[in-house]
């Protein structure tokens, strides 16, 4: 299948790795121009030498929303024009579950993305294919316990699965789709899991042992649905949470 975004420009947040390094691999191997953001100037200039000459990425902080909006600016008028945004960046949850951390995770997760679609959405307006893809989390929709705490995380993340409601039945008529992707366990050596698997073995053989398919996801598996969410070919999908976690949520999705 064509996804149609062969020299569409594309926007993310925390690309330099984990999920949002495989989304932008993953665009680019599509054809698509991607602008990308990390907190390190090492590790955003390593991230772009390896991407290609279709990614451009710029080392900030996205708490920083005026340093992140003028980012934005800048990247939309290099490329004439902005397709698709794609909020990754996460403080994530762990220890402690303070009002320090609830503070932190409103500030890069919730106001980051209030920020970075305030200043999109003229760019997107003027665009024939508007899209944006908020990056949640299976927290925000089942409770798991996991160690360290993660109350903030989830709470705050399922905010942003009513925001993107919102901003899909808001901004249709100027034909922007909003849609969020929400992946479950995803196994990344130097992530989460790969901590949890260093520091916590148990912990982490029980949570394969639970999943239907005995082991965990992959990025490619969560960056193939970003693609194609934020793709033309989605062109009838808006509004929507798509859980990718192999089954390991209990909910009925309905």
């Amino acid at each position: 299948m064509d996804l149609g975004l062969d020299g569409l420009h594309a926007l993310i947040t925390g690309g330099t790795r984990g999920i949002g390094r495989t989304i932008a691999e993953t665009l680019v191997a599509e054809g698509c121009r991607v602008s990308f953001c990390g907190r390190s100037a090492e590790s955003v200039d390593a991230a772009a030498a390896e991407l290609g000459d279709l990614a451009t990425g710029t080392a900030l902080d996205v708490s920083d929303h005026g340093a992140l909006t003028e980012w934005l600016a800048a990247a939309a008028d290099q490329h004439d024009g902005l397709d698709v945004v794609i909020p990754n960046a996460s403080a994530l949850g762990g220890p402690p579950d303070s009002p320090d951390k609830w503070r932190k995770v409103f500030e890069t997760d919730v106001l980051s993305t209030v920020a970075l679609v305030d200043a999109a959405t003229p760019h997107l307006v003027a665009s024939e294919h508007g899209s944006i893809v908020q990056l949640g989390t299976i927290t925000a929709v089942e409770y798991h316990g996991y160690p360290g705490g993660t109350r903030s995380y989830g709470a705050l993340k399922a905010a942003l699965l009513n925001y993107m409601s919102q901003l899909a039945i808001e901004l249709g008529s100027d034909g922007i789709r909003a849609n969020s992707v929400s992946p479950g366990p995803i196994y990344i050596a130097d992530g989460s899991w790969g901590f949890i698997e260093e520091a916590a073995p148990d912990y982490f053989a029980e949570n394969v042992a639970h999943h239907p398919q005995k082991r965990l996801g992959t990025p490619e598996e969560v960056a193939r649905v970003v693609a194609f969410l934020a793709s033309p070919a989605a062109s009838w999908v808006t509004g929507e949470n798509v859980v990718v976690d192999g089954g390991f949520t209990r909910r009925h999705a309905f």
